[in-house]
Parts: C-alpha cells; structure tokens; sequence
C-alpha cells in the first residue's frame, strides 16, 4: 500500500489558510453558521466543509502539543499550546455548537441516507446536550492545568550510584537480579514521589474543582455521570462498569493470584514485595535491542510478516519524522499516538529504555497509527474521532498479533517464549489494574468533599480488593500515593477502563488469528476502515468480534489466554 503522508488536498480551504490566528478562523466559522441549506446535497456539502474546518484545527493543535510533550521542561512550549486552546479552539466552541444544531434541525437531515448519517445525528445530539458556554472558560483553565501533570512530572530525577535518571530510566532497575538494589532503586523514586505529593495532590484538587463546576453546569449531580455522557457511552451504563469491576475480581484475581505465587516460589522468597515484580525469574534481562534504530526496524519487519500495509505505516512515520522513542529528561512521561485530523498521519511518542515492554509499546502505538491511516479518506470529522473503545481495540490487537513474530527481536528460543509469556501474562494482568484505576475514580468524583487522606485510604482499599499477594508491610504510605503516577487520572478522566474493554476484543482478535490468519487479518482491516462511522458493536462485528465485557464473556477470553500461557 502507497503511504502519502502529506497533508490530503483540501476541498473547502485554500492551503494557505491560517489557523493559528483567531481571526481567519472566526470569519471561517461565521461563513459556516450563515450557510444556507436548501437541499440535502447542500446540507452534506456544510457537514463536509464544517468537518474540514475542524480537522485543520485539530491538527494544528496536535503539533503543539507534541512538541510541549516532547519538550515538557520548556516553559515557552506549554504556553504556546495553552494559547492556541485559549485564543482559538476554545473560542470555536460556541461556533460549532451553533453549526452542529443547524445541521440536527434541518429538515433535510431526516432525508439523508440514514445509513450513513443516523449515527452522526446521535453523536451531535449527544454533544448538543451537554454543551454549555460556561464551560468554555472552564475548559481554557482545565487545559492549563493538565499541562502543568506533564511539565512536573518531566523534572522528577533521582541520583541513584551516583547518576542522575529519570523515573522511567530507573524501571530498569527492577530488571535486576540483585533484589537489595531493587529495592534501594524502588524506595528511592517512592521517596522522590512522597517528597512532591503534595504539589501532585494541590493539582488534583484544583482539576477535581473544575470537573465538578463544568459538571454542574451542565446539568449533573457529578462529575461521573457527565463524563459517561461526554465519552458517548452510549451502550452500557456505569452500573455495567461496577459489574465488570466484580467479574475480574472475581474471574482474573485468582488467575493473578496463581500466577504470582509460581513467583515467590520461583525467586524463593518468604513474601513478594512491590520491587519483586518485574524482576526476571530466570535471572535472565531480556534486552531485544541497544538503540531505538533497532527497535523501529525489528518491529517494522515484525508488522511485515503480519501484513505489508501495516509495515509501511510505521516506515512512513518514520521517514517523515513522525517519531520520537527514546526516554530522556525533560521529556513528558507515558506514549502516545496523536492522530494528525487532516493528513491521516499520526504521531508517536514513547520513553523507550531498551525492554521488551519498548517492543510492545511501539506496536501497540502502530496500531493506532494504522487506525488513523485506513481511515483518513472519511470525510466526517466525529467517523475519524473514535470512542477508545474502538481506539484502544486497533491497538491491542495489534501488540498480541505481532507477538508471533518477536523471533526478530529474540533469536532464542527460551528468551522467545519467555517474551511471548510476559506479554500474555501482562495482558492478564492490566485488567484488575484497569478495574482498580476506573473504580477510584467513580469513588472520586462521587464523593466530591474527600479529602487527601481520605483519597489515598480509598486506593489503599481499591488495590487490596484487586491485588494479588503482594506484601505492603512498612510501606503504606507509598502505596496509598500509587495513584499519582496514573497520568491518565489527572490528564484524561474516566478514559481507562476501556484499556480493559477493548483487551477482552483484542484476545477474541488473536483467538481468530491463530485460527485464520487471512480472514482475521481481513476483519481487522475492515474494522480499521470503519472509524467510527457505526456504533460500536457494529464496529467490534466488522472485526469479527462481540462488543462484550459480560462475566461469562470474561471467563472464555482468560480461559482461552491461560490455555495459550500453559
């Protein structure tokens, strides 16, 4: 598959058209809220032009943001973003609102094909709902804040043997045979953690303010039910969530609980605790690659035995410098895959350290990428916006998939399936953490007077109820302050449990593929060219899959996993 990664020509704007200024931009948006609609192929012409509009300024966003995450510790970077959200995309609100409604109320809307745009109705329906103007200014404060999570958590070193390293850098350590520097390098950044909680801590409580202020204006007891609304979840309701919550505890717990206990066997230890985790049972750190060049050609050559389009994918990311892989300092922590709205492109960032969790990730991120590419010919703005349910799904799918081939990471047999293992067993294992991160915030946020202590009793309680045999002994304030490292609870609320969600679909992806490589590979391509243009058990059907997250759907996916680590 031919990758053009450049910009797709424009239809409704001229190429020079400035969107970084507010005033091309307003006059741009007044040109839409004053369009007249006299027939349908006029009112898709508007929904058209409207979406166009949107995915310039998407992507003009997108890019300052990269470049305030790839930068966190640039003062100038994060203010420049902060200006561009308070000066023109929040300004622009009010203006879409206005657009969207004209085009719900037309009365040719019904004449469309509804197969095409029943599902658009509902979506604009649903942000209609909820929109306030109020908000706005709310919104503008919000962003500023969350930028701040990212800035401050970039500067967080330590000085361990003598070097100065990054958080990230020092998950090396848990790699260690030597369980005395595990733990030495495991309290060192609990300490630097404890040591700045109370900054973290003022942060979230200005960020929770907000969200129930934005809640309330809204309409909304909390802060909880509103967000469930602006995800548009529209197909399962937070009690289903609270279900899903006990149906891993009850299902994956003791799958974990196994799992771990084979652990403290193996390392013959009397208790395992938090800086026993990552360590290699064998002894053995598996280091697939020295230098991220190694990294992107072993996994593009991986994706090549998977199927070619997808290799070329990363190739083109990576030729037109749409990646940026290595940990360094000053860098924003975590990865991503920010979609470019307009060109179908996409852009990675990771903080690879040289793990096989690196490999994983990087797949992981390509397979959003490629979500992003089968899908930039649409040509309505919400059908690329996809629910992550549906993102999170291209996703995952692709890390398990691709594992078949780590054979271009690992020439040996034995450290082969041992990275094939851990893979498996982190999909295991990423559930009841998904469930504990997703049940704390539903306490949060519906119980909006607590307090910090009380905050971090909750999560002490929420990760016993979805731990293994961990021992927490002498270390309870450490674990009570866990939270604070989930950059998702501070930069993107309520988004997480989908993480679980969308790994039950990818399990059901892989089952297929091992069963039929072509079809599942066909489905999964179909799945990818859809976005979000249907809703979402009929995206999860183009895959060949349910849209299930039930108890007994549950069982039959770990069943099926266990089977495939025995």
């Amino acid at each position: 598959m031919p990758i053009n990664i450049e910009k797709k020509k424009r239809r409704y704007y001229p190429d020079d058209f400035n969107a970084q200024e507010w005033s091309p931009v307003e006059e741009a948006l007044r040109e839409l809220s004053a369009a007249e609609i006299s027939s349908p192929e006029d009112l898709v012409r508007l929904i058209e032009k409207r979406s166009e509009l949107s995915d310039i300024l998407e992507e003009t966003g997108a890019w300052k943001y990269i470049r305030m995450t790839q930068h966190a510790d640039d003062a100038t970077l994060a203010k420049a973003q902060a200006d561009f959200y308070e000066q023109v995309t929040a300004p622009s609100h009010p203006y879409f609102f206005e657009v969207n409604k004209k085009i719900c109320e037309s009365n040719f809307f019904g004449a469309l094909p509804a197969e095409r745009f029943a599902h658009l109705g509902r979506l604009l329906r649903n942000d209609i709902e909820i929109y306030r103007k109020e908000n706005i200014p709310l919104f503008v404060k919000e962003n500023e804040l969350v930028n701040r999570y990212g800035e401050m958590y970039s500067k967080l070193t330590v000085i361990f043997e003598g070097q100065e390293k990054t958080l990230s850098e020092m998950g090396l350590v848990q790699k260690d045979p030597e369980r005395d520097r595990r733990e030495a390098a495991w309290r060192l950044v609990s300490a630097k953690m404890l040591e700045v909680k109370d900054d973290f801590e003022k942060l979230f409580d200005e960020l929770k303010a907000l969200r129930i202020e934005i809640a309330k204006n809204a309409g909304f007891e909390n802060y909880r039910d509103y967000m469930h609304k602006a995800l548009g979840r529209f197909d399962y309701t937070p009690e289903d969530l609270f279900e899903f919550h006990q149906a891993i505890e009850r299902v994956v717990i003791p799958v974990i609980k196994k799992i771990d206990e084979e652990r403290r066997e193996k390392l013959g230890v009397d208790s395992l605790r938090p800086w026993d985790m990552e360590v290699d049972l064998d002894g053995k750190v598996l280091r697939p690659f020295e230098d991220t060049d190694r990294l992107l050609g072993g996994t593009v050559n991986m994706l090549r035995r998977v199927d070619p389009d997808f290799a070329d994918v990363l190739t083109a990311l990576s030729d037109n410098g749409f990646l940026d892989l290595a940990n360094r300092k000053g860098k924003a922590p975590g990865g991503y895959n920010y979609p470019l709205a307009e060109s179908g492109a996409s852009f990675i960032f990771m903080n690879a350290v040289g793990l096989p969790y690196d490999v994983d990730t990087l797949t992981h991120e390509t397979g959003h990428g490629c979500h992003a590419f089968f899908r930039r010919e649409e040509r309505i703005s919400e059908y690329k916006d996809a629910p992550k349910e549906v993102d999170e799904l291209s996703s995952m799918s692709m890390e398990l998939i691709a594992s078949d081939y780590y054979g271009e990471f690992y020439t040996d047999l034995q450290d082969l399936k041992k990275a094939r293992r851990d893979l498996f067993e982190g999909a295991i294992s990423i559930l009841p953490m998904v469930a504990a991160v997703d049940a704390f915030q539903h306490w949060i946020y519906l119980h909006p007077e607590c307090t910090a202590v009380e905050r971090g009793a909750e999560f002490s309680r929420i990760k016993d109820r979805f731990g293994s045999i961990v021992d927490w002994t002498g270390l309870e304030e450490e674990k009570s302050n866990g939270w604070l490292r989930v950059l998702h609870i501070f930069e993107v609320p309520f988004y997480y449990v989908e993480y679980a969600i969308s790994q039950l679909g990818a399990f059901a992806i892989y089952k297929e593929y091992e069963s039929d490589h072509e079809q599942a590979i066909a489905n999964y391509k179909k799945f990818l060219k859809l976005g979000y243009s249907k809703p979402m058990p009929d995206v999860y059907a183009a895959a060949g899959i349910k849209f299930d997250f039930s108890k007994a759907y549950l069982e039959e996916m770990v069943d099926f996993i266990a089977k495939e680590l025995d």
